[in-house]
């Protein structure tokens, strides 16, 4: 091992017990305020800066495989001895190690005074160019109601990467702008938070306690729970039920799927994710695809549109005044929670009928029972907002991503025969077997890829700011608001030639033909420490089922693919979108 030159003047410093490093996995810590990873290299400890230098992820949720440190989000591969990237230029930057007696104690270099940055011309979002408003509704009356972000984005066209919309009384500062956008996810959560307005808006105080809405310690207790509960580990073992719930979908759609009229390939896609989630996450076989009558997701889909709606009115009527369809919500809220009772409930038993499982939970419910039964402050609300978060995202994000894949496969014949043909080369019997056979699939990776491009599921993300800081060339006050445009951002990459047109080819391109694009520009699933810890199930779901499809179906337009909209309720989704799926 290379060792490196350690500057004369540190400060050892604890990080953690020896007894804490695991051998297998990478491991987190921070001391005096810098975030570090450890990991194992052969009888060494090394410590290496905690976050990956690509998008800011932290490199403890990642994996070691074969000798390397990879990150979960984009699988850039880091060598243990040397903190450098393997098939390219960056490194991590190492710092110094001991033991002594049972404590690993981390050398950090006492930094000599740093010469005074240039000055920078900030401004405020007040002071930014933007649209003229109303006072007190400021640009609210401006909207599209079902395609908020397009108001947005449309802004960018005439006021640049950077400006002002007023949100009501006070301004947000609106960001197309790579760097600026991927500054400030990186900076999460200790500087910026989601926006409060959604708990504001919330619905019975809906999932206001999962990860995807816990901001500070709570945030910081929940996400290796989950994240470790998705690991690739988990998702290999549970590849065989994944396969279960494809072969249900595959049945539906041999039965149904070529109506005359079409399908709403989306409510079939919305059963299918959800099933998934159910079996992956909460070991429930809750089958909505076979399912007759009443099932959960007609009690999911009307949350979020009511929360969009709710966060783009001009008034909190609701405050004062329930609508019929507000009653009609908290109905379904109610019943929602009384499923995830039993799912808990379950989950418990099985925990108490097989001791062993508390040392190696085998899903995410169960890792959140015994994270509980050692901490007291992981409340039993926090349990249930969690199993909720995971439903609502495990639906919502992957069944829009794929109804959007199968919008641009029925305008796109010659994309389908060229799935037909990679999965009839990588699958001979035309069905998955083994979840090693996924990384083999390179096409469908490349046509999900532009799909996310062109029609991401969260085409903005609004934060705010935590506390008064400086950030780029931004002033922000404590509750100012940053929305950070991603699609509009990834469109904008120059890399990207014709950026309008659906080219699954440009992401397999290869040598002098491909122009290397900037990573920070394409962020589907978010930036930074709180990228999605969901991407890896979400990937693998998409490519089983394209794969699927590419094996078994033809994809027809039952409808004019030009009529179809985008619709934001939260997250994008077809509006107006039936397609026909023929048997081959």
């Amino acid at each position: 091992m290379n060792e490196p030159e350690i500057p004369r003047d540190l400060r050892w410093l604890p990080a953690l017990p020896l007894a804490a490093l695991a051998a297998d996995r990478p491991t987190g810590a921070s001391i005096a305020g810098v975030e570090l990873v450890l990991v194992r290299a052969g009888d060494e400890v090394c410590a290496y800066d905690g976050r990956c230098p690509h998008q800011g992820t932290l490199l403890a949720e990642g994996e070691i495989r074969d000798g390397a440190l990879v990150c979960r989000a984009h699988q850039w591969c880091f060598d243990l001895d040397s903190g450098a990237r393997r098939g390219g230029a960056d490194c991590l930057r190492g710092y110094p190690v001991r033991i002594e007696g049972e404590q690993v104690l981390v050398g950090l270099p006492v930094a000599d005074a740093a010469p005074a940055a240039p000055p920078v011309a900030l401004r405020t979002p007040a002071q930014l160019p933007g649209p003229r408003g109303l006072p007190l509704f400021g640009n609210l009356f401006q909207i599209r109601r079902s395609a908020f972000h397009q108001t947005l984005e449309a802004g960018v066209r005439r006021w640049g990467p950077l400006y002002r919309f007023r949100f009501g009384r006070r301004p947000m500062a609106v960001v197309a702008d790579a760097e600026l956008a991927n500054a400030v996810l990186k900076a999460r959560p200790d500087e910026f938070r989601r926006s409060s307005q959604l708990e504001r808006v919330s619905v019975l105080g809906v999932s206001t306690h999962g990860v995807f809405m816990a901001e500070g310690e709570r945030w910081r207790r929940q996400r290796p729970v989950v994240v470790q509960s998705l690991d690739t580990g988990h998702l290999r073992q549970f590849f065989p039920t994944l396969l279960k719930v494809l072969a249900r979908l595959e049945r539906r759609w041999q039965v149904v799927g070529d109506a005359t009229g079409g399908r709403d390939v989306q409510a079939d896609l919305m059963r299918f994710t959800v099933d998934v989630t159910a079996s992956l996450a909460f070991g429930q076989d809750i089958n909505t695809l076979e399912e007759q009558g009443e099932v959960i997701q007609q009690h999911l889909d009307k949350i979020f549109p009511t929360i969009q709606r709710r966060l783009l009115a001009p008034l909190p009527y609701w405050r004062w005044l329930h609508l019929p369809g507000d009653r009609d919500l908290e109905q379904s809220v109610r019943r929602i929670y009384a499923t995830i009772a039993g799912f808990v409930a379950a989950a418990r038993e099985r925990l108490e009928a097989h001791p062993q499982l508390r040392e190696r939970p085998e899903n995410l419910l169960q890792s959140l029972l015994v994270a509980a039964a050692a901490d007291p402050q992981f409340d039993a609300r926090e349990i249930a907002d969690n199993v909720l978060t995971m439903l609502l995202a495990g639906e919502d994000t992957t069944a829009n991503t794929l109804a959007w894949t199968l919008y641009f496969l029925a305008g796109h014949p010659e994309v389908q025969a060229r799935i037909a043909a990679e999965v009839a080369a990588a699958l001979p019997d035309g069905r998955l077997a083994d979840f090693g056979q996924v990384r083999e699939l390179a096409y469908i990776d490349a046509v999900i890829q532009e799909t996310m491009r062109l029609k991401p599921v969260a085409p903005l993300n609004i934060v705010e700011a935590n506390h008064d800081l400086d950030i780029g060339p931004l002033r922000l006050r404590k509750g100012d608001a940053v929305a950070i445009l991603t699609r509009a951002i990834a469109l904008a990459e120059p890399a990207f030639t014709e950026p309008l047109r659906f080219d699954p080819e440009r992401w397999l391109r290869a040598g002098a033909d491909r122009r290397q694009f900037n990573p920070h520009s394409f962020m589907p699933f978010g930036s930074g420490p709180r990228l999605c810890p969901g991407r890896s199930l979400a990937l693998l779901e998409m490519k089983a089922v394209l794969a699927m499809i590419g094996a078994h179906f033809r994809v027809e337009p039952a409808c004019d693919l030009e009529q179809v909209r985008e619709r934001l309720a939260f997250t994008m989704s077809p509006q107006g979108l039936r397609l026909r799926l023929v048997p081959r």
